[in-house]
């Protein structure tokens, strides 16, 4: 009787098991939608880009042949992606949210004392990630070796928006959404802010830089993308007639730039000559 008993056990623990992966396998390949899509970032352990969604609270995967499917879900108003070794770093509203990179399963939640609202995030050369806070006017650095966080504070900054790592001469750049938003150049060594370029351009959103070391970045205001090339010495229109074009990404595999249209829920892919 106790041997039936102990087969009925493990048959019922082998089913419930065997739901559960259904349940997982068939949460990533039910197709979704984009839903105010804001920033992407590519996941080598399944093959596919992820793209926040701040409208639905999803992280979605686009497979290759043009098909979304949920990666993540339930988070407030997931913005900044980046992958840092096994785990995808999302920033969601006031909080960093740590996802498995090959099942989305929620590893950490890390509140950031006093943020308002982070928007983007990238990482250094020490994997210390740099996290821009639109609404607080400054930039928390969150170590998660230490998981210790500081929050650097200037008058340049405001509204800072993207932020991407110049590794070379080890600063990130910074642009910001409002009205002639300078590029702003954040020293990591010593923490100090400064302007690298002005512009004349309004509420700036993304910024990435290629290959080549040639800057991107992407406006609302002009509805434009514009390109600054290697030699820094003018600002040129790369793409035009964008709106609302948001947290741009750029993806040396295919030497492309992707660029999310926030409110025409569209991800259009420019190829860099």
């Amino acid at each position: 009787m106790a041997i039936g008993k102990r087969k009925i056990i493990l048959i019922l623990i082998i089913a419930v098991l065997a739901l559960a992966a259904a349940f997982i396998l068939l949460r990533h390949l039910l197709p979704a939608s984009l839903d105010k899509p804001e920033s992407i970032a590519w996941n080598d352990s399944t093959g596919t880009f992820m793209v926040s969604n701040v409208g639905s609270g999803k992280i979605l995967s686009l497979e290759e042949e043009g098909r979304y499917t949920v990666f993540a879900k339930g988070l407030k108003a997931p913005r900044g992606l980046k992958v840092v070794d096994e785990l995808l770093y999302v920033t969601d509203d006031t909080s960093i949210v740590a996802l498995d990179l090959k099942t989305g399963e929620q590893k950490a939640n890390i509140p950031i004392k006093g943020a308002k609202m982070l928007n983007d995030i990238e990482k250094d050369h020490l994997g210390k990630l740099y996290i821009t806070d639109t609404k607080g006017n400054c930039v928390h650095v969150f170590d998660p070796g230490t998981n210790l966080t500081i929050k650097l504070s200037s008058p340049l900054l405001k509204a800072p928006n993207g932020i991407v790592y110049d590794g070379p001469r080890r600063q990130m750049f910074i642009v910001g959404l409002t009205e002639e938003s300078p590029i702003l150049a954040l020293d990591v060594n010593t923490q100090s802010f400064s302007v690298f370029k002005n512009t004349l351009y309004n509420d700036l959103d993304g910024i990435a830089i290629d290959d080549l070391g040639r800057i991107y970045y992407s406006s609302w205001g002009e509805k434009c993308l514009f390109m600054i090339p290697q030699e820094q010495n003018r600002t040129l229109i790369w793409q035009s007639d964008l709106q609302s074009p948001a947290d741009i990404y750029y993806h040396k595999p295919t030497n492309e730039i992707l660029v999310p249209l926030m409110e025409k829920n569209q991800i259009l892919r420019f190829k860099v000559d």
